[in-house]
């Protein structure tokens, strides 16, 4: 119904005891992809709309949907190469600009460096283990509070500037795009 470009979010709108209320979700799916569209809603135990979206819309119901705004996006065309970073489900919008990039053959570097609480909090990380098999371009490295089990570039700790530079060496002269919680994204600028 509308177009919309990698890293966009789209604002929904929903009626809850009478009373329209509006969330605004990155889109997750890529732009060239007119089949679906794709947004990432992490249920909160506190949060009106994403209770309402997990408990109460089903597939086949109709929500309303503004068309996408929003700059966090990169084309791939210019540049050595980029640096997603994000935590928790802050990762949906540089899905969104990774799935653009892997499919549109960026041979580039992309370095793709996620923070999570832990494995099971890890979004995509199947898509991601599948993306970085046939990819050699994607750099990855996971960051998990808690660690249990495995994932290949995963670590248990927090993302810290040396860890960064170590998975990114050359940073400084690449674009960087930053989503996730505000104490987590002023942490690393």
């Amino acid at each position: 119904p509308f177009t919309y470009l990698a890293g966009q979010f789209m604002t929904l709108s929903v009626t809850i005891d009478g009373k329209p209320i509006k969330r605004a979700y990155t889109i997750a799916s890529h732009p060239c992809d007119r089949k679906i569209l794709e947004i990432t809603i992490k249920r909160e135990d506190n949060g009106l709309v994403s209770r309402y979206m997990h408990d109460v819309i089903h597939q086949g119901d109709f929500i309303d949907l503004e068309a996408a705004s929003g700059k966090l996006i990169f084309s791939g065309v210019a540049g050595e190469g980029i640096v997603l970073i994000g935590g928790g489900v802050g990762i949906t919008p540089l899905m969104s600009v990774l799935r653009c990039l892997i499919s549109c053959g960026m041979k580039n570097k992309i370095y793709l460096l996620y923070a999570c609480k832990s494995l099971d909090e890890f979004v995509y990380h199947e898509e991601l283990r599948q993306l970085q098999v046939r990819n050699p371009n994607l750099k990855l490295l996971v960051a998990i509070d808690k660690l249990e089990g495995a994932f290949p570039g995963a670590y248990e700790g927090r993302l810290t500037k040396e860890k960064i530079l170590e998975a990114a060496p050359d940073i400084a002269d690449l674009r960087v795009h930053l989503c996730g919680p505000p104490k987590m994204m002023e942490a690393i600028r």
